[in-house]
């Protein structure tokens, strides 16, 4: 299951320590919402199963608008513009960001490059 958060919670989560997975989209932007959106179930799935949740964070509903400076500040926390980001967040730390990965190979394969990185 996909939990939305705001950037205040997930930056809260970074503080604390804690591993999850991050996608960071916009509304405006088609690769979030009609590429990557149908094919990202069986990704969150995939997550899941080896124990990590998966969060979304919507930064911008205008293009190069954030919502907020709280939106902005985690987005280039974790690199900046080019949606979706989807980001492991591995103990509080971003280890590996990837940008525009949509289709449903390209995330069956970046679920188990994360949960690669999990096991090691």
């Amino acid at each position: 299951m996909l939990i939305e958060q705001s950037p205040e919670e997930l930056q809260a989560r970074i503080r604390n320590g804690e591993t999850f997975v991050l996608n960071l989209v916009s509304s405006w932007c088609p690769d979030c919402t009609e590429r990557q959106q149908p094919n990202f179930p069986p990704f969150i799935e995939k997550i899941e199963k080896a124990g990590i949740v998966v969060y979304q964070c919507m930064v911008q509903e205008e293009r190069l608008v954030f919502l907020s400076e709280a939106h902005e500040a985690l987005t280039n926390e974790l690199g900046g513009h080019g949606y979706p980001r989807t980001t492991l967040v591995l103990n509080g730390e971003a280890v590996l960001s990837k940008v525009e990965v949509m289709d449903p190979l390209a995330l069956a394969m970046l679920a188990d490059e994360f949960v690669g990185l999990l096991q090691n």
